[in-house]
């Protein structure tokens, strides 16, 4: 992605993942304050924790309570023509990602969605987690975000039948969300 700035010194902005470390703590909290603001999604993950969900299957959850957990941050970096030591490219998080006991977790801030990340992100999780043993991943998107549900039919996240629950937020919106599931093995 290009943008170009009066100058006519061209603009360019990369991304990468980097695994969440100490380093990044700072960062981290400054995203997630930001991310909370501009969306209800760790909100929805809070409250549906706080239900005790019986929908997932404890056999299963369990097995991959065993396996590593991660985290990623999503990167933006700007460089131009016009970087050097003393007026560096600008590297930001814009974005999370994070799996644990198969669950899958991102969020991205609302300036950088419907650019690709979310998918590269999410693909870059199950190759992580094809590697290091899980047998799947799950999430629970609300039914009324047709962006992720389009991208999640596309990655192969399956709706599972049952999965479907109300959840009633502290500000009173009520959320309905599915659980989807991709196989890996």
């Amino acid at each position: 992605m290009m943008a170009e700035n009066p100058d006519e010194n061209k603009v360019t902005l990369s991304y990468s993942l980097k695994v969440l470390d100490l380093q990044q703590a700072a960062f981290s909290q400054e995203l997630l304050s930001v991310l909370k603001k501009e969306s209800d999604t760790f909100l929805l993950a809070d409250e549906l924790a706080r239900q005790q969900s019986t929908s997932i299957d404890e056999e299963k959850l369990d097995a991959e309570a065993t396996l590593p957990a991660q985290t990623w941050l999503i990167w933006a970096e700007t460089s131009s023509d016009n970087d050097s030591e003393d007026d560096p490219a600008v590297a930001y998080p814009v974005g999370i990602g994070s799996i644990s006991e198969g669950e899958v977790g991102i969020a991205v801030l609302k300036d950088y969605q419907n650019q690709g990340l979310g998918r590269l992100t999410i693909q870059a999780m199950v190759d992580w987690s094809e590697k290091v043993g899980y047998e799947r991943l799950w999430l629970d998107v609300d039914v009324t975000n047709a962006a992720a549900r389009h991208l999640y039919d596309e990655l192969g996240f399956a709706i599972q039948p049952g999965g479907e629950q109300t959840v009633v937020l502290p500000t009173g919106r009520t959320a309905t969300l599915e659980r989807r599931e991709l196989v890996l093995r």
